[in-house]
């Protein structure tokens, strides 16, 4: 996916350092001086003619009302009061009534406000442009502005010039008016202040004629309905015979009380009389079995004949012992206790009968009783429900004496306050006149004229130098991760009778020369003799076979050296060193197809101790000619008898001839130049030599502008050899 501009700055801006940049500023530098300074006139020269805006400030103090003054939310919710706004709230509100078209509106109204104020407006400054170019406005003629339109635009012009703020936290209020005349901003200040103080006053009166007003209506109906209220109640205990419910529901609580008292007491004893009678059928007649009943042993009769019957016992048993059974003594005691059991037996039948009658007595008392209690709990529930309809009435008239009592102590309020009515704005900074305008700020405007002109250009051009996908100085090749072996400065000017392509033995102490020579020691410290060395570019025209014959000039000073041309459809070697017509017709072409002998291919290039083997003759495809592995053995052929073999090649992308060649070689290096070759033809260049399994061992940089050697930084030594050169 192709990235944004913002993605492939970050790239950039990732693989760059600050050198860079810095290197860009000098590259354009008169251009980066003389179109920003322009700029910073143009926006001098707009400054100085845009009219000078005044601003005047006062400062308020803006303050809650107090309490216990009606609020008009009180008035229209009733009865119920509503919660007051946060402080920042009520400051904010009051900011929007100072903006408001009412406040506004107000200064208007008042003819001499009018007239002061038209006039001023009248007297600003005008436009310059607007004021210099009347001669395009063709249309001249100016209607007359009414009345009510020239309050229009009064009131706008004020709006737009009125700022209000709170400062932070603070009851504080700053007002600003801004005016082309000083003046003007002072007195329009001056107005909307005192505009807003009457507005202030004016509306809090107004809320209390309104609350006061709506307090005696309310009043009257509250009246009203007191009086019906109590007729109601009135008309209610006529109707029940009601006096006091109170004392009644109590009374008729305590009788339920005393009967369910009763009710209990007298169940207890029945249910204890119902048990004695069950033992006494159980008894069955038997004296022993009826006297084991509590109730019937602890009469006081039947323990008294008890205690006789045991005496008599005591006396029958004394007399036994000393008289028979027949003795006179004895028999009166026998007899006196069989008389004791008899009367025994009646008395505990007597009781017996009382107790029966007893518990048919307590069954009727029980029954009257729970009668009663009945009663007692109907007529209470009879008067709870008189009560509670007596206590709607009782509670209509207090609610509705309660509301009466509130609003008529907020009438006497209202009345107070109505005569006390004050504003609760204080001024705590009247408006000034201001002696200086807050805008335009000539130096800024410049200042901010000239420093966005400086970067927008700026960064237009490390854009377009970063994405001109021009190779401009070897850090570009970084991302190839391959080394950048030497960097060749740009030849300016050559003398009279030299040639680039022979500058190396030419001119001696030139920095071109010396770059060959940097190149030389990086290649026989990196690699062995007798090796064979691939010369190649992307496109002609880069320098590949200037550098091949400068490279062939510089290792022939440390051993023999063969250059051979491969370029079979457009040779160049011979041409730059004007030997053309002197070479032979026989060439590369030729001795790879075993025509020709190898002395009839190599000639010797005049004033050096390089041999040169030409490309022969011209076809169109060497790839016809030969296979890699025949070619690889004639380099390998040539490596036995030269130190260094140099193959000067066609350019690859326009040909596959390179591709061809590389396979059978041993290095390979490829020549990059300065504002000319692509990083795109490299990339391509790159994938192509990949494709067929060849390693580029290293790059060349050629035509690098030494000129700015301060800033580029490869060349920091060019000073050096052009002062070295003097003294040679």
């Amino acid at each position: 996916m192709e990235k944004s501009l913002l993605e492939r700055i970050g790239d950039i801006n990732e693989q760059l350092n600050l050198a860079h940049y810095w290197i860009i500023l000098l590259k354009f530098k008169r251009i980066l001086l003389i179109v920003p300074l322009l700029f910073g006139l143009l926006g001098l020269f707009i400054s100085l003619n845009i009219n000078p805006i005044f601003q005047s400030q006062a400062t308020l103090v803006i303050e809650e009302s107090t309490k216990n003054i009606v609020n008009i939310e009180e008035v229209y919710d009733g009865e119920t009061g509503r919660t007051g706004f946060s402080n920042n709230n009520y400051i904010n509100n009051q900011i929007q009534i100072i903006e408001s078209d009412e406040v506004i509106s107000t200064i208007l109204l008042d003819p001499k406000n009018l007239d002061n104020i038209t006039d001023l407006y009248q007297r600003l400054p005008k436009n310059y442009f607007a004021e210099n170019l009347k001669f395009l406005n063709f249309n001249k003629k100016k209607d007359k502005i009414n009345q009510d339109d020239l309050k229009i635009i009064l009131k706008k012009y004020i709006k737009d010039n009125l700022a209000v703020s709170q400062i932070r936290n603070s009851d504080v209020v700053n007002i600003t008016m801004n005016s082309g005349s000083a003046e003007f901003a002072k007195f329009l200040l001056e107005q909307v202040i005192d505009a807003y103080l009457k507005y202030d006053v004016d509306t809090k009166v107004k809320v209390t004629n309104y609350a006061n007003q709506q307090i005696n209506v309310r009043l009257s109906k509250l009246l009203k309905q007191m009086e019906i209220a109590e007729q109601k109640l009135l008309n209610y205990k006529k109707e029940n015979n009601l006096i006091d419910i109170g004392d009644i529901k109590d009374l008729k609580i305590d009788q339920i009380k005393s009967v369910s008292q009763r009710i209990i007491e007298a169940n207890r004893e029945l249910q204890k009389k119902q048990n004695d009678l069950t033992s006494i059928k159980l008894a069955d007649g038997n004296v022993d079995e009826l006297l084991a009943i509590a109730d019937l042993r602890n009469k006081k009769e039947v323990d008294n004949i008890r205690t006789n019957i045991n005496a008599t016992n005591n006396n029958i048993e004394a007399l036994q012992i000393i008289y028979t059974d027949e003795h006179p003594k004895v028999k009166k005691a026998l007899k006196t206790k069989q008389n004791l059991d008899n009367r025994l037996k009646e008395i505990l039948e007597e009781n017996i009968a009382a107790a029966a009658f007893e518990l048919s007595n307590l069954k009727g008392f029980i029954e009257s009783s729970e009668t009663e209690l009945d009663q007692a709990k109907f007529e209470l529930q009879a008067l709870e429900e008189k009560d509670v309809a007596l206590q709607q009435y009782v509670r209509e008239v207090e609610t509705n004496n309660r509301i009466y009592e509130t609003f008529l102590q907020r009438m006497k309020e209202t009345n107070e306050v109505k005569e006390l009515q004050s504003s609760n704005v204080r001024i705590i900074q009247n408006a000034l006149l201001p002696l200086l305008p807050v805008s335009p700020d000539v130096t800024k405007i410049t200042i901010m004229f000239y420093l966005t002109s400086f970067i927008i250009l700026f960064g237009g051009l490390v854009y377009l130098e970063f994405n001109s996908n021009t190779v401009i100085e070897p850090s570009h090749l970084e991302n190839f991760n391959i080394p950048v072996l030497a960097t060749l400065p740009k030849v300016k000017k050559l003398d009279k009778g030299y040639h680039l392509s022979q500058i190396f033995i030419e001119d001696v102490n030139s920095e071109f020369s010396e770059s060959i020579r940097t190149l030389r020691t990086l290649l026989v410290a990196k690699y062995q003799k007798n090796k064979s060395l691939l010369i190649s570019s992307t496109y002609s025209g880069e320098g590949k076979t200037t550098v091949s014959l400068n490279a062939a000039l510089a290792f022939s000073k440390i051993g023999r050296v063969l250059l051979i041309e491969t370029d079979i459809r457009r040779p160049s070697v011979l041409s730059k060193t004007n030997l053309a017509e002197e070479a032979p017709k026989v060439g590369f072409s030729d001795i790879i197809q075993g025509k020709v002998k190898m002395s009839d291919c190599i000639m010797k290039l005049p004033g050096s101790d390089i041999e040169v083997m030409t490309s022969g003759t011209r076809r169109s495809d060497l790839t016809d000619l030969t296979t890699t592995s025949k070619l690889k053995s004639f380099f390998d052929a040539l490596k036995k008898n030269y130190d260094y073999v140099i193959i000067d090649t066609p350019p690859i992308q326009p040909v596959s001839d390179t591709l061809f060649i590389s396979q059978a070689t041993d290095h390979n290096f490829l020549i990059a130049r300065s504002n000319i070759t692509k990083l795109v033809g490299i990339k391509s260049v790159l994938k192509k030599l990949n494709g067929v399994q060849v390693k580029v061992d290293g790059l060349i940089f050629n035509d690098l502008d030494t000129s700015k050697a301060s800033y580029y930084g490869y060349y920091q030594y060019g000073g050096y050899y052009n002062k070295y050169k003097s003294y040679s």
